[in-house]
């Protein structure tokens, strides 16, 4: 019996990204456990910290953040939107990224499993979001840092997340 083309791409799909997933899951050892537990408490005291001392990034809050990204990893959005949303310098990027997301989304990484917990600064007009992704193949949210930068007044998702993204989907 042989698989159609129509399965074979959407199949593959969902392998590489249950793989990457489970890479990133299984990434630390139990030595580092402890350690990894401890830096990510104080991390996460550190960031709400700032959200409660109103430290922010000029420009850009959590809210935001989240609408860039989810457009940014839509099927649905265009070339000319996603060019709204992205720094796009490097020529290509926008078909990257639309490539990823059309293979994400029948992956069932849809825009509502990327979730912005905070953002911060880094550097003049550089910006981390730091977004947890739920994958529907593994039990708990992984956080990703992506890259925000602020060109002609306007954030948009950079160069480096745009590569964290698509390089997901090998």
């Amino acid at each position: 019996m042989t698989i159609s083309r129509k399965l074979r791409r959407p199949a593959a799909a969902v392998v590489a990204v249950a793989a990457v997933a489970t890479v990133l899951t299984a990434c630390s050892s139990d030595d580092d456990s402890a350690a990894a537990t401890s830096t990510t408490q104080s991390a996460e005291a550190t960031s709400t910290d700032a959200a409660t001392t109103g430290e922010a990034v000029d420009g850009l809050d959590a809210a935001q953040a989240q609408v860039i990204i989810r457009t940014a990893v839509s099927a649905d959005t265009s070339l000319d939107d996603l060019e709204k949303v992205l720094d796009t310098s490097l020529p290509g990027v926008a078909q990257a990224l639309n490539g990823f997301a059309k293979g994400a989304e029948k992956a069932g990484y849809t825009p509502d499993v990327y979730t912005v917990k905070s953002v911060k600064a880094d550097g003049q007009d550089k910006a981390i979001a730091v977004t947890a992704v739920k994958s529907p193949h593994a039990p708990e949210p992984v956080d990703l840092d992506l890259a925000l930068v602020r060109k002609d007044g306007e954030w948009k998702l950079a160069g480096p997340a745009v590569t964290t993204l698509t390089s997901m989907g090998r």
